[in-house]
């Protein structure tokens, strides 16, 4: 199965526990196919290095490096397309749908409520993570 993951569930998969790192763990696992776009790299290496995240980081000993480096490890990198979503309610938000777009993604996965108040794009569900793991992997 063939996802994107919105920036905030990588962040909170890989500094907390709970939903978020399971689905990473599924990642890990290949039972999932994670698909992700140069861009969304590039805003994960900034919200990593925001300061409000350094303690956490710190407490769980993996430099924003090393935590770069397992999501390119986990991930597949696609070429996207810009997309025009007029009812988005912030732009920013749209290389999240370019990317399942282009990677012709089964789902989209997401905490933002501004995605997630559009249900689907182009056929694309978007999901919470306790959506999305009790959709397709209850038993997770």
């Amino acid at each position: 199965m063939k996802i994107v993951l919105d920036i905030n569930v990588w962040i909170s998969g890989f500094l907390w526990s709970g939903v978020p790192s399971q689905i990473l763990r599924l990642a890990q696992n290949q039972q999932i196919t994670v698909l992700i776009s140069e861009t969304l790299l590039q805003e994960l290496e900034e919200a990593l290095g925001r300061a409000k995240f350094q303690m956490r980081i710190q407490q769980r000993g993996k430099p924003v490096d090393v935590l770069m480096s397992v999501a390119k490890q986990l991930s597949n990198l696609c070429d996207v397309t810009p997309v025009e979503v007029p009812e988005l309610r912030d732009p920013d938000d749209a290389i999240v749908l370019a990317t399942a777009l282009a990677a012709n993604a089964e789902a989209i996965v997401t905490g933002d409520r501004d995605l997630l108040v559009l249900n689907e794009f182009s056929g694309i569900p978007i999901l919470t993570p306790q959506h999305f793991l009790s959709r397709y992997f209850p038993s997770a």
